[in-house]
C-alpha cells in the first residue's frame, strides 16, 4: 500500500467531514500523519461544581504511525487545575485523568478531525484549553447490580408492571413484586424484511411516581447523578419506537427510531406513600440507563443499567 492510500485509509477510519478532504492535498498534513507534529495545548480540571482540581495526573497518549501503543507522557495540574500538555502525534493525543478521592475521566483530542491542518510543523490549533470534568467519591451506597441482559415477554398490547429492585416483570410474568413503572409494547410478531415496526411506551400509575431526564458526564467513571432532585418535574409519560423505512420496491433502506438517549439518564420516583390529605410521605429513588428495547425469536424484551436506593426518601443514587 502507497502512502497516499495509507492517508486515504485513515481518513475513511476517522469518518471525516467532506469539507476536509482538501487535506489530502496537503503536503505538511501528509508529514504530519506519517512521521507526526507538535501538538500542545492546555488542560483545566475541574470537578462535578466546576472548582479547579489541582495534583490531578494526566497520562496523555501520543498517536503514532509506527508505534501501536503510541507515546505515553504524563503531566500534573498546578494549583488553578492547569497543566500544559505538548508532544508530538500522528493525529490525535488520548487523555486520562486521575486523582485519589475522585472518579477517573477520559476523553481524546483528534486534531485530524478539527480540520485545522499543520502549520511550522505544529498541529493547529494551539494553545487552546480542553476542560476535563473529575467527579469526586463522596458517599457511594446505591445499589447497582450487574445487568447485561433484557427481559424477555411474549405479552405485547397490555401493560406490564416491572420491579427495577428484582429487575423483573412483576409477577405472573416475572419475579418481580412493587411495581416501579409499567411497559406495553406493540408489535406484530413480524421480524428482518417483513418487520413493520414496534412500540414501547413507558408509565408510572402511582401519584408522584414518575422520572426525569438528567444529563450524564460521559468522559468520567461515574458518569451519573450523584442524588435525584426532590424538586424536579417528574414525568409520567415515555414513548420509544422503531419504524423502517421502505423504497418504492418494499425494501428496508433505514429506520425511523425514536430510542432512549444514551447520553441521558432517568431519574425515577416511585413505591410512594401518601398522608392523608394527598401529598407525597415517602418514595423511593432510582436510576435507569443505557434503556433499550427490541423483539427476537423469544418475544419482545427490555433492557437497562439499574441503579436502586432502597432506603425510604434517601435521594443518594452514587452506587457501591
Amino acid at each position: 500500500m502507497n502512502f497516499k492510500n495509507v492517508i486515504i485509509s485513515t481518513l475513511t477510519v476517522l469518518c471525516l467531514a467532506p469539507h476536509l478532504v482538501h487535506a489530502l492535498t496537503d503536503r505538511a498534513f501528509y508529514h504530519a500523519v506519517q512521521y507526526g507534529a507538535t501538538a500542545r495545548f492546555i488542560i483545566e480540571v475541574v470537578d462535578e461544581l466546576e472548582r479547579p482540581v489541582g495534583g490531578v495526573k494526566i497520562t496523555a497518549r501520543f498517536d503514532s504511525a509506527f508505534k501501536a501503543s503510541g507515546e505515553l507522557k504524563s503531566f500534573v495540574t498546578d494549583t488553578n487545575g492547569m497543566a500544559v500538555v505538548s508532544g508530538r502525534t500522528g493525529k490525535s493525543v488520548s487523555l486520562r485523568a486521575t486523582k485519589d478521592g475522585y472518579y477517573g475521566s477520559t476523553d481524546e483530542i483528534c486534531f485530524v478531525s478539527m480540520g485545522q491542518g499543520v502549520k511550522n510543523g505544529t498541529w493547529q490549533p494551539t494553545d487552546f484549553k480542553k476542560i476535563i470534568v473529575l467527579n469526586r467519591i463522596k458517599n457511594p451506597m446505591a445499589t447497582k447490580p450487574n445487568v447485561s441482559y433484557g427481559r424477555y415477554t411474549n405479552i405485547t398490547g397490555k401493560w406490564l408492571g416491572f420491579d427495577i429492585a428484582q429487575y423483573d416483570f412483576v409477577q405472573p410474568n416475572g419475579k418481580g413484586e412493587v411495581t416501579d413503572f409499567e411497559v406495553k409494547f406493540e408489535w406484530d410478531g413480524q421480524r428482518g424484511e417483513n418487520f413493520h415496526g414496534m412500540d414501547m411506551d413507558m408509565r408510572f400509575p402511582e401519584p408522584h411516581a414518575g422520572a426525569y431526564y438528567h444529563e450524564r458526564v460521559m468522559q468520567s467513571e461515574f458518569k451519573d447523578a450523584y442524588m435525584a432532585s426532590t424538586n424536579a418535574t417528574y414525568q409520567k409519560n415515555f414513548t420509544f419506537y422503531s419504524r423502517p423505512i421502505r423504497n418504492l420496491a418494499g425494501e428496508i433502506v433505514a429506520r425511523n427510531q425514536k430510542h432512549f438517549d444514551t447520553t441521558k439518564t432517568l431519574i425515577v420516583r416511585s413505591r410512594c406513600v401518601l398522608n392523608a390529605d394527598g401529598t407525597l410521605k415517602s418514595a423511593r429513588y432510582s436510576e435507569i440507563t443505557d434503556l433499550s428495547f427490541g423483539c427476537g425469536r423469544k418475544g419482545v424484551w427490555i433492557m437497562f443499567q439499574p441503579i436502586f436506593n432502597p432506603i425510604p426518601n434517601d435521594t443518594n443514587l452514587e452506587p457501591k
